[in-house]
């Protein structure tokens, strides 16, 4: 039976509500503990008063995407996971401009089907995210980049759900684009819901040689076959976290099943039944000897819950 909260959200809340969840098969790490409750989103309406419930109860929340850069401890997670569903993941075409085309996207809608989307109908300009497992929002809140590209580059508005329950656009001028991060006001404690990017035109075929050139990359130098969030830390100002892994020594150590990749250092992986506690511990040790070695402290790119 449940008590206090977990009894008030059951009874108010219409749709359905997942108690005691292992969060590992919502980790591409898969490995995880346990939250105590998830509610899928489906309807966009819905959400700011949610949102506000949780707030006015005082019951910690967080809204996950496709689970490529989280993992919640071992203890678990006292709270609530949301998902965003399909009313949150439509493309569409806002506006054409000159030889700038404005599209909306929401939170939820994969990044694969994204530039499959802009690919296939000769929009240029975000085939670099091409191969990251994410959805849009958490790419958007954490300025997601790869091959000398970032989502900040070709973003110039977003929209969000603030931790009041009340649904906001941001312009270009509201936020700043930074390293593994999006500076604005609601970006980083409320929910992204949508996102607006402007791309330039480019023949398809030309984007299609582009993207599979980005996945051959990837293939060559990242772990296959095993579970991992990508690149676990970001890189310091002037150097790469992979890098100075590989240089302490530390490629192919473990803690249980996980294991610092043999192909790139900057990858932590899960090679069997790795915990949540091993793969923090593992990153704990990477960053005491990265320390010791070299005065550097590794900030990791994947969040803990």
């Amino acid at each position: 039976m449940k008590q206090g909260w977990q009894q008030e959200l059951a009874l108010w809340w219409p749709g359905e509500i997942r108690w005691d969840v292992p969060m590992a098969a919502y980790s591409t790490l898969r490995a995880g503990g346990t939250a105590t409750a998830l509610i899928q989103v489906d309807r966009s309406a819905a959400l700011p008063g949610l949102i506000r419930w949780l707030e006015q109860h005082r019951v910690a929340w967080r809204v996950i995407g496709r689970g490529s850069n989280i993992l919640v401890r071992q203890q678990g997670f006292a709270g609530v996971v949301l998902r965003l569903g399909m009313e949150f993941g439509c493309i569409g075409i806002e506006s054409i401009v000159g030889g700038g085309t404005t599209l909306h996207v929401g939170a939820a809608c994969a990044l694969g089907r994204l530039v499959g989307w802009t690919v296939r109908r000769g929009l240029a300009g975000l085939e670099f995210v091409i191969g990251i497992p994410g959805s849009v929002g958490g790419a958007v809140r954490m300025n997601a980049g790869a091959w000398g590209g970032a989502l900040g580059d070709c973003l110039v508005g977003v929209s969000l759900c603030d931790r009041q329950g009340e649904l906001c656009e941001l312009s270009r001028a509201d936020f700043t684009p930074a390293y593994r991060g999006m500076q604005g006001p609601g970006i980083d404690d409320g929910v992204i819901v949508g996102a607006r990017f402007v791309l330039g035109q480019e023949r398809p075929e030309v984007l299609q040689a582009r993207c599979r050139e980005y996945l051959q990359r990837r293939r060559a130098h990242q772990p296959r076959g095993m579970a991992s969030a990508g690149s676990f830390f970001k890189n310091p100002a002037g150097d790469s976290a992979g890098r100075l892994i590989e240089a302490a020594g530390l490629k192919g150590l473990r803690r249980g099943d996980a294991m610092i990749s043999q192909r790139h250092a900057n990858f932590l992986v899960n090679t069997g039944t790795a915990s949540a506690a091993d793969i923090v511990a593992l990153m704990a040790v990477v960053q005491e000897r990265v320390q010791d070695a070299f005065g550097v402290h590794l900030e990791p790119e994947v969040h803990l819950l």
